[in-house]
């Protein structure tokens, strides 16, 4: 089964759902940052990924706001945040933090962030 994204864009047929779509994820999107941060939070199934295309949403200050509020509901997923704010791709060894893209990275660093963001992501199913 493929990996189940939750990606908050105002671009739903962009590149970045593009890409995640071409590596059999499951992509749901939405187009406002209450919705995203609802449906995260209520579903029962739950995603293994949120994606935040930051830029349309208040940049990496709302970015920061969703983590919190994501944190304080101890919500378990992986995050990917894109945007122009960041000048070079973040991949942070902590497995709670997220993975951090600026908007024009090319194909195999938003590759790479994908999996480096969800590399336990088998082990963790199986606890």
């Amino acid at each position: 089964m493929g990996v189940r994204v939750m990606l908050l864009t105002d671009q739903p047929e962009g590149q970045t759902a593009s890409r995640l779509a071409s590596y059999g994820s499951l992509v749901e999107t939405e187009a406002a940052l209450p919705d995203a941060l609802s449906n995260l939070l209520e579903d029962r199934i739950g995603y293994d990924l949120f994606v935040m295309d930051c830029d349309a949403f208040g940049g990496i200050s709302a970015a920061e706001r969703a983590i919190a509020t994501l944190i304080a509901a101890d919500a378990r997923m992986r995050v990917m945040l894109v945007s122009a704010e960041f000048d070079t791709p973040a991949y942070p060894l902590g497995r709670r933090s997220a993975v951090c893209l600026p908007d024009a990275v090319p194909e195999g660093d938003f590759r790479y962030g994908f999996d480096h963001v969800l590399r336990d992501r088998t082990t963790a199913q199986m606890m």
